[in-house]
């Protein structure tokens, strides 16, 4: 039985060694001009595979590319809302400048006197004057500084609120891309099969 077995073993690494052999000779007369060639199998590139990855990528441009577009409007419809605001800004600047002009210059015409008596005088009428000129200009400026801080605040919300629609969007946008990506795989796998 052992005799066999040795038999067996030498007959078997025999085969091996004459494959070995004629695959080598295939080989070298498939390099050298003019001979006869073995066409070995080659691993073709899975076409479907790259297809679904090249449509992910677009997908994926595309989304990126909405979401730029769509932040740029939301940008633009916040600078559209800043110039339409509520509050004229020029208006309330020129009219608190005309008062303090008229304060300072109250003061000054009182600068101009000599006597002491009439210098005081001056002072206590133009100062009363002077206080109802600075109590409008804190009026109007409070006032203003409200209603623009509450326009400013609009303006913030409204495009707080696109920019985050758009990327809610821009992630649902990806999501899909990655979804479609998984059932394109998914399909040439099964196909594969």
């Amino acid at each position: 039985m052992e005799a066999q077995h040795q038999f067996a073993r030498t007959e078997t690494s025999c085969r091996l060694g004459w494959v070995l052999i004629a695959v080598v000779f295939s080989l070298y007369l498939g390099c050298t001009e003019g001979g006869v060639g073995f066409d070995w199998p080659t691993a073709e590139p899975d076409l479907g595979i790259d297809e679904c990855h090249d449509e992910f990528t677009v997908a994926c441009a595309n989304a990126s590319l909405a979401y730029a577009n769509s932040l740029d409007l939301c940008e633009l419809n916040a600078n559209e809302t800043i110039i339409n605001l509520e509050v004229d800004v020029e208006l309330e600047r020129l009219q608190i400048e005309l008062g303090s002009s008229a304060v300072c210059g109250n003061m000054r015409i009182c600068d101009t006197l000599v006597d002491d008596l009439d210098y005081f005088k001056c002072i206590n009428e133009n100062g009363t004057r002077n206080l109802d000129i600075l109590t409008e200009i804190s009026y109007n400026a409070t006032s203003a500084y409200t209603r623009l801080h509450e326009d400013y605040d609009a303006v913030q919300r409204t495009f707080l609120l696109c920019s985050l629609e758009v990327q809610k969007n821009y992630m649902e946008d990806l999501r899909q891309a990655h979804r479609e990506l998984t059932q394109c795989r998914s399909e040439i796998d099964e196909l594969n099969e």
